[in-house]
């Protein structure tokens, strides 16, 4: 389902074409998405990377549209993948009380959430410029005039219905289709849920 075609659906399903509704939709679309990715944050769509290389001497990486970090690796100066260990900030500054001593990274901690992502800090301070691969959880980018497909709007597009709707009654403030959609939507959840499971799933080990 393309951004045309949700559009279209919100207003018939909704039975609403004044001009206030059209205008408020890529909102509302934009509202939708951000409650499914709160609500189905392991899809595929959200999995990203980040790549570069260490500058020597600086011990943070801004990751850009990053909501949360999944693991970082390096690749060391003998072609062998590293991954560094997940641990807190504060551990990473008992670890390594002086900023100044340098060396392969082995751990990674997040420093601050910003409005742009996420900053992350590694210790020790890099000493090389070796590549890096962080994997991390992000919004794709949503269904807009500028965008008219996505992973969500073509492949979970009853979710992406069932939380415009939900999303467009809370708007024009109708209580009983809010709490109609409201319904759908938390079944459509469950339902896709339980389908991303049995795709993560090994057959051989869980079954079918």
């Amino acid at each position: 389902m393309n951004f045309t075609q949700l559009k279209t659906n919100i207003q018939n399903f909704i039975e609403d074409d004044s001009t206030e509704l059209d205008t408020s939709i890529p909102e509302i679309i934009k509202q939708a998405e951000s409650m499914i990715f709160a609500r189905l944050p392991n899809l595929p769509c959200y999995r990203q990377t980040n790549t570069g290389n260490f500058v020597i001497g600086t011990a943070t990486i801004n990751v850009a549209n990053a909501r949360m970090v999944r693991q970082v690796q390096l690749t060391t100066s003998s072609s062998n993948v590293v991954y560094l260990k997940h641990r807190t900030d504060s551990y990473i500054k008992d670890f390594r009380p002086n900023v100044t001593t340098q060396g392969q990274p082995e751990f990674y901690a997040t420093k601050k959430a910003t409005t742009s992502g996420i900053q992350v800090l590694v210790s020790p301070v890099p000493s090389a410029t070796l590549a890096y691969e962080i994997d991390f959880i992000g919004l794709e980018t949503g269904l807009s005039t500028l965008n008219a497909n996505s992973w969500i709007g073509d492949n979970a597009e009853q979710v992406l219905l069932s939380a415009c709707l939900y999303e467009t009654s809370t708007f024009l403030k109708a209580p009983d289709t809010v709490n109609l959609y409201k319904q759908q939507f938390d079944e459509a959840i469950a339902l896709f849920q339980q389908e991303m499971a049995r795709n993560y799933a090994s057959e051989y080990e869980a079954g079918i």
